[in-house]
This record gives C-alpha cells, structure tokens and sequence, in this order.
C-alpha cells in the first residue's frame, strides 16, 4: 500500500472464466461437438482492466483467490493490465470460476458460478487494517454483488468517496437493493433491474420500472439490454441510447463489464450520456472477439465509434419517478 491514494479502487470478483462454444445447434440431453477455452475474468477485473485501459488512471483492486494454477493466472493478468493488486491469497482453497456454454451464435445457453470464496474469504480479508485504509482513501470505489449484502454495508460505511456497484448477474443483484440509495451510480442488464423491483427478468425496459428502480433509491443507473439500447437514468432525467448498426458477436461474455469499465474511466469528470456512449463503443469492440476482456482495446477507436452511434432518445418519466431521483 501506497500513500498515494488510488483513483478508483474495485472489491469484487475476480477470476476464472471457462467459455465453451457450441460448434453448431445445441442438442439437449447429449454431447455437443464445441470448443473449450480458459480465460482471466470476473465482473470486477473486467471492468477495471477496461478502465484502466482506456482511462490511464490509478486503478486498484482487492478480491480472494486461492493458492492454485488458477489464482497465479489471476495475478498475471491483472499485473499485466497494471492494475494494483490488493487481493487476499487463501493456499488452502480453488479460486472462484465461471463456466459459460455459448450457442453457435455467441448468446449464453447456461452457466455455473463458483465463487464461495467471495462469501467467506473476501468478507473476511475486508475486516483487515490495510484494505480499511484503502477502502477510506479511495477516490471512486466500486463494488460487486459478488460480496455479500453485509460486506457491501461496511464497504459504504467505511468509505467518504461515491460508491458505484455493478449487479453482476439477476440471482446476486438483490443484494445491492438495500444499499440503494448510497450509490453513485449502478450498472445492471434489464434481467438484472427486474430482479431488482420482483418483475418477471423478460419485462422490458420501461418508465414505470425506471419509477421502481428510483422508489429503490437508485439515483443513477445504466441498463443494458443485449443488443437493444442502453437505458441511462440520470438524477430526475432519462434517456435510451441506441446502438446503431453492429457486426453479429463473436462473444458476448464481458460487454457489460466493457461498458461499465470505459463508462467510469470518463465518469464523473465527464457528462454521464457522453461516458456511456465511450462504454458501448468498448463493448462493441469487446463482442467482436473470444474472451471477456479484448487486449488490444486501445487499439480500437472509441470515440470514432461513439460519435457514430445515433442520437439518444429521451425517456419521459412521470412526476413521481422525477421527484423520487432529485
């Protein structure tokens, strides 16, 4: 640990991913011809290693990982991206994983998430003196519903900066909901907000779910929807940001992550509909190739991307729902 504080310091997940492709239509109840690849992930270290690439800013993160093949693939990669490593190494346990099966068009079939470590080790790593000290001196902290409800509570206690907490998935996003209102900001995918407000995960995006996410407390969201637009609520005012014309996906594992990790990269010292817009380029460019994080994401042109991207559409919200965020 440094004296210097970090810009934006990450507690969440950070792991494995297995990603398996379909090589042609799925078959249920028997073996189906694919391919099976291994890859660094987890919401939070995608999201950061995006960040941090796209940002150039002082990014840290604390997560748990075990004393395995798997934990030193984690620590490489996230060397690698530069990001300040501030995770608890526990030798006697795996590191967590996360198995996707991908049909022949690149959509999530299934997945199985190993991530018990994050219940028990990481809660306990964050009731340590030095992680306390970085939570307190963190600039932005970001949190995952990866940790439990609790740990989320103390996060928001022991912090003075805003707090921004990414869903993760729609069985662990309610545990962020009665922290609500201590968030900045959140990122969610629709299945993720109607787990959120107890609606059936295929109910669409609308103002009235806006309404139910603010009665929540939720002051600022962005929602993501596949290949739909980005729904963004903005303290009192909202608006989908459609995503123009794109290439079909090679692999969607890791868009959301892409479009939270270069949204805050220019977030807050950026307008927040200019910022998601730089997110969607980074997952556009993220579903054009196998893995949760693309490398060469520098490479890419995002603003040239975001600048194409059609105009937002306002979302006009009823009295209720305005005067619930401002």
């Amino acid at each position: 640990m440094t004296a210097e504080r970090l810009t934006i310091l990450g507690v969440g997940g950070a792991h494995v991913d297995r990603i398996g492709h379909l090589s042609g239509p799925a078959h249920g109840g028997a073996s189906n011809p694919g391919t099976m690849a291994e890859w660094v992930g987890g919401c939070m270290a995608n999201t950061l290693r995006v960040a941090r690439a796209v940002g150039e800013k002082r990014i840290g993160l604390i997560s748990a990982r075990g004393g395995d093949t798997g934990g030193r693939l984690v620590a490489e990669a996230l060397s690698e991206a530069g990001l300040e490593n501030f995770s608890a190494v526990f030798l006697d346990r795996a590191t967590p994983s996360y198995t996707a099966i991908m049909d022949a068009d690149g959509e999530v079939m299934a997945t199985l998430a190993d991530m018990d470590l994050y219940e028990s080790g990481l809660a306990r790593h964050l009731r340590r003196a030095e992680p306390r000290a970085l939570i307190a001196e963190a600039g932005l902290l970001v949190v995952d519903a990866n940790l439990p409800s609790d740990s989320i509570a103390a996060l928001c206690d022991g912090t003075h900066a805003p707090v921004v907490a990414l869903a993760v998935s729609p069985a662990k996003a309610p545990r962020i909901a009665p922290h609500a209102a201590r968030f900045a900001l959140t990122f969610m995918n629709r299945r993720e907000m109607n787990a959120l407000i107890g609606m059936p995960l295929d109910q669409p995006v609308e103002p009235d779910t806006l309404g139910q996410l603010s009665a929540l407390g939720f002051k600022r969201a962005v929602i993501s929807d596949g290949n739909g637009p980005v729904t963004v609520l903005d303290d009192g005012i909202a608006w989908k940001q459609p995503l123009g014309a794109a290439a079909s996906p090679v692999d969607v594992t890791g868009a959301g992550d892409a479009l939270a990790g270069a949204t805050l990269a220019h977030w807050p010292e950026m307008a927040l509909a200019d910022a998601v817009r730089l997110g969607i380029a980074a997952a556009a460019a993220t579903i054009g190739v196998i893995g949760p994080f693309r490398a060469d994401i520098t490479a890419c042109d995002l603003k040239g991307m975001a600048d194409a991207l059609p105009a937002p559409e306002p979302i006009a919200l009823n009295a209720a729902t305005a005067s619930e965020t401002s």
